[in-house]
């Protein structure tokens, strides 16, 4: 059982990270003295707010819908962790770590959609749609726990 505890405390961790990130930028870009940032013209840059009414890649739903399958996918994914990464009987780092920022994303974006009805986005890295911290988080930590289940942490 402490085992189990410290592969979740790990996934909690890392989860609150993502989770705070996100939370700050967000409160920070829609500050009225926020001024947009440009890395590299045209391709690279920290845009005004947009307000992203739709989930993934802008597609259109109602915010109830949103919500509640926010809220049913978030629970299937702690179902998902704790039988298949946190049942093991050994300590494990890479898996909660991928796994909390997941959770911490999907977070950051339904708080976004409970108060205020759409996600703060601001993140322009052309050709992709505008996203936020709790995009990456959800998009790399996907990809990333992905490829340690298909391929194993020692072979990489």
């Amino acid at each position: 059982m402490k085992i189990k505890k410290y592969n979740y405390l790990i996934a909690s961790f890392s989860g609150l990270i993502l989770l705070g990130l996100d939370i700050l930028t967000k409160y920070l870009v829609i500050q009225p003295f926020y001024k947009p940032v440009t890395f590299i013209k045209n391709f690279l840059y920290l845009t005004n707010v947009q307000k992203n009414s739709g989930i993934a890649f802008g597609i259109k739903l109602p915010i109830w819908l949103q919500i509640i399958g926010s809220i049913i996918i978030l629970v299937l994914l702690f179902r998902f962790a704790d039988q298949y990464f946190f049942s093991k009987n050994k300590r494990q780092f890479l898996k909660p770590i991928l796994f909390g920022i997941i959770i911490g994303g999907a977070i950051g974006n339904l708080i976004n959609r409970i108060f205020q009805g759409y996600v703060v986005d601001f993140i322009v890295l052309k050709p992709i749609p505008v996203f936020n911290i709790a995009d990456i988080g959800i998009t790399v930590g996907f990809i990333a726990l992905l490829v340690l289940s298909l391929f194993g942490e020692k072979k990489l």
